[in-house]
């Protein structure tokens, strides 16, 4: 099952290790690496470093989280405050940059394209005001990922896409010793917070949309990484149950404390109508009853629909801090025929919604309420899932 159970916080007895030495050559990305074949040994044999060290790094920061709720008090070390800082001095170069009134931009304002040029121009004196000495040789890498963190300019969209490759930013933060394992907490509720709250500023005030939706079949247009590690906050909260994010109410009182609800908050302001209608895929991940399963999912689901999507990662980068290398020891996988390379590129397209993956394929799809029809609870339309 995709909320299958998963014992959160034990699933690790060592913290991992990111730190490397940084080279004092120049640094090459090639985004080239990937290409439909390379995807399968990518995903599929799980034998690329980075594939691993991102999930890992996800886990990790997920597992610093559990039961910390956003507004408790956390240490903020200097260089995570550095970041803060950075970020806050990315919001404030939208003042220099309002957008432009015109009636053909229904979607998609032009002025972004300003905001995203000063963002290229400026990243890297940016960026090296506040790396030591011997680590500005990282900023070539480090560049290239926060660049590729706040969406894409030629289309003025945003996606789940964009929210991973400020993972990879941070993680590479950590695999040169600029940020430590006593960060993460910060990492989490403070530095990736108001990396999410410029985020919604750009999607507002530029209109952008979102990159690759599913529509219902997404868990939000625009992000993910929030929802794994709000429900980690709410793991053993007994008086806020997975179906409490369906009332308004309980959400904005809440909004402050948990990502998770913070997302739900976002989307009861930005969208109109039944929530099962414009969130569907939250409404059905409302009926399993633990957050620790709802976490659980919620990585499985980050895997299939994020890190194993083709259209996703054939945007990332890859260089000596996040590399494309095979893991040591990884084994030589096997000789694929043309068929088996032909099967699991269709695969890796054509997944089937996040909400049908591993489900019974005997099980018929939610029943949609009509405009004067009961409403159902979110238990009532769904197929059971196992505990």
């Amino acid at each position: 099952m995709i909320f299958g159970v998963r014992s959160i916080g034990v699933r690790r007895t060592e913290r991992r290790v990111y730190s490397i030495g940084i080279r004092r050559t120049e640094l090459m990305l090639s985004r080239s690496a990937l290409s439909k074949n390379s995807m399968i040994s990518y995903a599929s044999s799980s034998a690329a470093q980075s594939y691993q060290l991102l999930l890992e790094f996800l886990h990790e920061l997920n597992d610093a989280v559990l039961n910390v709720k956003t507004c408790d008090d956390v240490a903020v070390g200097d260089n995570a405050m550095k970041l803060i800082e950075m970020l806050d001095t990315l919001l404030g170069w939208t003042d220099l940059y309002p957008p432009e009134e015109s009636m053909d931009q229904r979607y998609g304002n032009k002025s972004y394209r300003k905001w995203f040029d000063h963002l290229q121009n400026e990243m890297s004196n940016v960026l090296t005001s506040f790396l030591p000495d011997d680590m500005k040789p990282a900023s070539i890498e480090l560049c290239a990922y926060l660049g590729d963190s706040f969406g894409n300019a030629t289309r003025i969209d945003y996606g789940s896409g964009h929210e991973s490759c400020f993972a990879i930013f941070l993680l590479c933060l950590y695999r040169i010793g600029f940020l430590t394992s006593t960060d993460h907490q910060a990492i989490v509720l403070r530095v990736f917070v108001k990396y999410l709250y410029l985020c919604r500023s750009l999607q507002t005030m530029y209109k952008m949309e979102p990159a690759g939706s599913q529509g219902v079949h997404s868990i939000d247009d625009f992000q993910f990484i929030p929802f794994l590690w709000g429900s980690a906050q709410l793991a053993n909260n007994k008086s806020l149950v997975p179906d409490s994010y369906l009332k308004a109410a309980t959400v904005e009182a809440n909004a402050h404390k948990y990502l998770f609800f913070d997302c739900v908050n976002f989307i009861n302001q930005t969208k109109s109508g039944p929530f099962y209608q414009h969130s569907n895929q939250l409404w059905n991940i409302s009926a399993v009853p633990t957050w620790t399963k709802v976490n659980s999912g919620l990585f499985k689901m980050y895997e299939g629909e994020v890190l194993k999507k083709f259209p996703v990662v054939q945007h990332f980068r890859f260089g000596s801090l996040f590399s494309f290398e095979e893991r040591p020891n990884a084994g030589v996988p096997p000789t694929e025929t043309t068929s088996q390379v032909a099967s699991a590129q269709a695969d890796t397209e054509r997944m089937p919604p996040p909400d049908k993956l591993d489900m019974d394929s005997h099980m018929p799809p939610p029943a949609q309420p009509t405009a004067h029809a009961h409403i159902p609870s979110s238990h009532e339309h769904l197929p059971k899932i196992e505990e």
